[in-house]
């Protein structure tokens, strides 16, 4: 059974904890990164990231991609809903690595 983490804010994080999901509370944005390799260095098969915290960690969220199957790395919408676009510009980055070329807009 794969386990699940969802990296965000609090308003985020909370919804799923209720779930049951392990819950990686991150206050600022710019630390995603870090929480995010720790989540990685844990074993996580999936890892739900908020928007605003992937916005900030891309690279390492790319990187960690790259290297296995596993985690599965989802960006999900978080409660500020400022950054849409990150999880749309994450899908169109999956979908050119797998059919090798870039979608009409």
């Amino acid at each position: 059974m794969l386990k699940m983490a969802v990296l965000g804010d609090k308003e985020t994080s909370l919804l799923f904890l209720s779930m049951g999901l392990e819950v990686f509370i991150c206050p600022r944005p710019e630390e995603g990164a870090s929480v995010l390799q720790e989540a990685f260095r844990k074993g996580y098969g999936i890892i739900f990231v908020a928007e605003s915290i992937a916005r900030e960690c891309m690279n390492v969220i790319e990187g960690l991609s790259e290297k296995k199957v596993f985690p599965i790395i989802t960006i999900i919408p978080d409660s500020t809903q400022r950054f849409p676009q990150v999880a749309e510009a994450r899908l169109r980055s999956l979908i050119r690595r797998a059919i090798g070329m870039e979608l009409p807009d």
